[in-house]
């Protein structure tokens, strides 16, 4: 508290009490002022114009200690340090006003050392109280972010792929994204081919304006360029501004703002008679902007006009990822098929498949990292994730979704994101208790446990009529120490290889995600020493068949990995290789995922996938 200038409240009759209090105060640290009526206490509105207030036991008890009572439901005393001072006489008294909210007290006469320890204590108190409020909120609005998108924003991308009317789709993201973003207005732009946001839905609860979506009227309002005339971007619009540069825009009062042409938005406000405040506008991203939903005037619990939080911005981004999915699997579906018909469009989907898998693995120090994919069909059932934790650690999995084709490739996508939304989710509440001491470290193989076991009540819960299921290995990696924390959820039992060629399985710990809603993940861990190599592999290795029908083999596959390779690459470059010869033209009858992790002696260069 010594970095700033602390502002002391000292409530006393008795002047010269008040000056000796104040003599012993360092002037540097504290101003001080001065009140003889406690009353003036009850008028203080604002907290920071008033850091502690020391007051006489003689004014505290006054009417039966009346001031405290009322201090202990005032908005901004509550919140603010009383101490109490007196006379060893008066100790029964202040042992009263202690139980009624005071802070501390002291005893006069007093000494400046301890009278400044006492003021200092109590404000690194209340310092702590707010900075724990603080983490209390965020700890429950991250709560708050997970339950909706458990409960409401992955339910609501697999109710709106099943949606087969596009007006109403188009309808239901808004309405959904008004009532979790409690927003009074809404509007969804798509992106059209000549590069101009159209106007498909528009809605105004308050004014009982509804445009576009089933109720099939038409929005009177121009598309939106995202180009003007001299063919550069159009980011004076906040919308078009959204979609070209791919960020959203959170504006607290759109009237306030610079640097936007906000008149169509004053005009409608003007002809209305209404008042656009506070303004949310969110790209809806593929590659590019698809579209933009925008949010107006979020409102409080009273119906007052507020600002966007945080919160809402994430869920809303959220919920436009989800709307970004379905509808453009919505626009692909029908211009394939007017095109090319429903093969190409099976060719997108892998595409966007893709698009779940990393882009680039992670640079690791001291490690090489590798992974293939080849699914056998467009789409896969098979996935990998390879991502790094806040800590510095490795997250990474391999797993094989029961069938094949465009349900297990859904399934897949919905399992890999919900795998890592819980295990991220995890981390970062961790993080934020640890940040209070309430936990010592990390909790590693409890945070891995939960997110396989919320994944497979989840998909248990809210898909158990679709009897799919996955095999899953997941691991964290401690690439400092080597130490791997693991889940086999019935997968194949990935190798640890020594550099002699000999062989560690990691076997099951667990069943398959998606099968009993009480199954237990174990955490096992291994530890990964230098030179020694992990490599995980789905069974379409083991069961590729050749055309007399003979299966590669788990057999055939140890003998491989036990021949020495200079890199992981080459490692996967050599089963992939042995596999398709084995198959000698027959094609692939399953898919193939393979990844695998080393650990580099300390004088080599690490690897990169």
């Amino acid at each position: 508290m010594n970095r700033y200038t602390a502002h002391l409240l000292l409530v006393d009759q008795d002047s010269k009490r008040l000056s000796e209090l104040i003599s012993q105060l360092d002037a540097n640290q504290y101003e001080v002022q001065v009140a003889t009526d406690p009353q003036m206490l009850l008028a203080v509105r604002d907290t920071a114009v008033l850091d502690l207030v020391l007051i006489h036991i003689s004014l505290a008890s006054d009417n039966n200690f009346q001031l405290l009572r009322q201090a202990e439901s005032h908005a901004v005393l509550q919140h603010i340090p009383i101490i109490i001072y007196g006379l060893k006489d008066d100790l029964v008294d202040i042992d009263h006003a202690m139980a009624l909210g005071a802070t501390d007290y002291l005893t006069l006469p007093t000494t400046p050392s301890l009278l400044r320890t006492r003021i200092r204590s109590s404000l690194e108190k209340r310092l702590f109280r707010e900075q724990a409020a603080w983490y209390l909120r965020e700890f429950n609005e991250m709560e708050k972010l997970a339950d909706d998108l458990r409960l409401k924003i992955l339910p609501l991308g697999i109710a709106l792929s099943a949606e087969k009317d596009f007006n109403h789709l188009l309808e239901q993201i808004v309405i959904e994204a008004m009532e979790i973003c409690v927003a009074d207005s809404a509007t969804l732009y798509l992106r059209t081919e000549d590069d101009q946001l159209r106007y498909v839905i528009d809605r105004t609860n308050s004014l009982g304006i509804f445009y576009g979506g089933s109720a099939q009227t038409a929005v009177p309002f121009p598309p939106i360029p995202l180009y003007l005339a001299d063919k550069t971007p159009n980011k004076a619009n906040i919308a078009a501004y959204a979609a070209m540069t791919k960020e959203s825009v959170n504006i607290a009062d759109i009237y306030q703002v610079t640097g936007f042409d906000i008149s169509n938005l004053r005009s409608f406000d003007k002809q209305h008679h209404y008042r656009t405040i506070s303004c949310l506008t969110v790209p809806l991203l593929n590659n590019e902007a698809i579209g933009v939903l925008q949010l107006l005037n979020a409102r409080d619990e009273e119906g007052k006009i507020v600002s966007f939080q945080p919160y809402h911005q994430l869920v809303a981004e959220s919920l436009a990822s989800q709307a970004t999915v379905v509808l453009q699997n919505h626009i692909l579906v029908k211009r394939h098929e007017e095109l090319l018909g429903y093969q190409r469009e099976l060719e997108i989907a892998r595409n966007l498949q893709a698009g779940f898998l990393p882009k680039s693995l992670p640079q690791v120090a001291g490690w090489e990292l590798a992974a293939r994919l080849r699914p056998a069909r467009l789409v896969s059932g098979d996935f990998y994730d390879i991502f790094t934790l806040p800590d510095g650690r490795l997250a990474f999995m391999i797993a094989d979704v029961c069938d094949k084709g465009v349900v297990a490739a859904l399934f897949m996508a919905l399992m890999r994101s919900l795998l890592r939304a819980f295990m991220q989710q995890a981390f970062v509440l961790q993080e934020q208790l640890m940040a209070v001491a309430v936990r010592p470290s990390a909790d590693i193989p409890l945070m891995l446990n939960n997110a396989i076991t919320l994944t497979n009540s989840y998909i248990i819960q809210q898909h158990a009529h679709s009897n799919m299921f996955a095999t899953l290995f997941f691991g964290v990696l401690d690439p400092h120490s080597g130490l791997l924390y693991y889940v086999n959820a019935g997968h194949n039992a990935p190798l640890i290889i020594s550099a002699d060629g000999e062989f560690i399985p990691l076997e099951p710990t667990a069943p398959a995600v998606g099968l009993h809603t009480t199954a237990r993940f174990r955490v096992d861990k291994i530890l990964i020493a230098v030179g020694e190599t992990l490599f995980a592999y789905t069974d379409g290795i083991t069961d590729a068949r050749n055309p007399q029908q003979q299966f590669f083999s788990q057999v055939r596959l140890t003998q491989l990995l036990a021949q020495p390779t200079a890199s992981v690459h080459e490692l996967l470059d050599q089963v992939e290789k042995a596999v398709h010869e084995h198959v000698n033209g027959l094609g692939q009858f399953d898919d193939i995922t393979l990844l695998a992790l080393r650990r580099c002696a300390p004088d080599r260069p690490d690897g990169l996938a």
